[in-house]
């Protein structure tokens, strides 16, 4: 096969290639599924932001906080190096790591919820806990408003955003705390459902690409906040992350900020450089209503943390 697939197989020493398909729903890079004398692996082509000078180093620090949670028994896939502590490889201009392939299905929806709440559990409990000020750097109306302005951005998506502005703003003041300390561990950094496969009747973590230093409470907050569509759900998920923990989450706003942080990048990446996709624009919609959403109900999520107990397999309080 003349393809850029199989010289991935001869770079990361996979075998002789036998087939090569193209893996569906991936948002930001290129996936395959590559089968070889040796087995199946997924090759995933690094496209977004892999111009960027410290996107490299970036990659290859998440890679180890991975390989270290694969080594201590952290369930996801075996990663492959391209040699011995480096994930990257060039294969034609292009940047290209390894997995060993695991047949699964994404979670559908309202399933694995407290098994997400579990499986962050065992990656936080894989590490140790370092205390780290937070880099909040949140938006005022008028940053918001201005991606409405982006040339290829249609009018009643532009307007929904200017609506939108004093909103998310406010949503992001309330749930910042800019250099306030607090525990962080190296962690996964995107634990939503897209990100997770059941494989053999578990949950595994994919997609290590954000993994680094993450706010303990934020990331739990995230994972259930991303796991849920109500409060109720958002309190099962937390109840099983605590029920093996033992951690208690605090009930303040300010959890909630590193939810909200990732959301808005995501917003403001389609807002601008995919806004004149069909995928952009759907992810602008519905990542603008998500925020909005928690907006409105931020009480409510809030007033949930107070009912959890932290003390290990105790799960919700009565």
């Amino acid at each position: 096969m003349d393809h850029i697939v199989d010289r991935v197989a001869q770079t990361f020493g996979l075998g002789s290639p036998r087939s090569a398909e193209p893996v569906a729903g991936g948002l930001s890079n290129e996936v395959w599924k590559l089968t070889t004398g040796r087995g199946s692996f997924a090759v995933k082509l690094m496209r977004t932001n892999s111009s960027n000078a410290d996107f490299r180093g970036n990659v290859e620090a998440a890679y180890a906080v991975e390989a270290a949670a694969f080594a201590r028994g952290v369930p996801c896939p075996e990663p492959v190096p391209a040699s011995p502590g480096w994930c990257l490889a060039e294969v034609e201009g292009e940047l290209a790591r390894v997995h060993r392939w695991c047949d699964g299905h994404v979670p559908r929806a309202g399933e694995w919820s407290t098994g997400a709440g579990r499986l962050l559990a065992r990656i936080h409990s894989a590490g140790a806990t370092f205390e780290q000020a937070l880099g909040d750097e949140p938006w005022d109306e008028d940053g918001w408003a201005s991606l409405a302005d982006h040339a290829a951005m249609p009018e009643a998506l532009g307007e929904r955003l200017r609506l939108a502005a004093p909103h998310l703003a406010a949503l992001e003041a309330t749930t910042a705390a800019p250099g306030r300390p607090t525990d962080h561990v190296l962690s996964h950094g995107d634990l939503d459902p897209k990100n997770t496969l059941v494989v053999g009747g578990r949950l595994m973590a994919l997609d290590w690409d954000a993994a680094g230093p993450q706010p303990v409470s934020r990331e739990a907050v995230a994972v259930a906040l991303d796991w849920s569509t109500d409060v109720e759900g958002f309190r099962g998920v937390l109840a099983a992350y605590a029920g093996v923990t033992g951690r208690q989450v605090e009930s303040e706003p300010w959890v909630f900020g590193g939810w909200v942080a990732a959301l808005g990048g995501w917003l403001v990446h389609n807002a601008t450089a995919r806004i004149d996709t069909a995928l952009g624009r759907e992810q602008v919609a519905s990542t603008c209503d998500r925020l909005l959403t928690l907006r409105s109900s931020l009480e409510q999520y809030r007033a949930a943390l107070d009912r959890l107990d932290p003390r290990p397999g105790s799960g919700l309080s009565r």
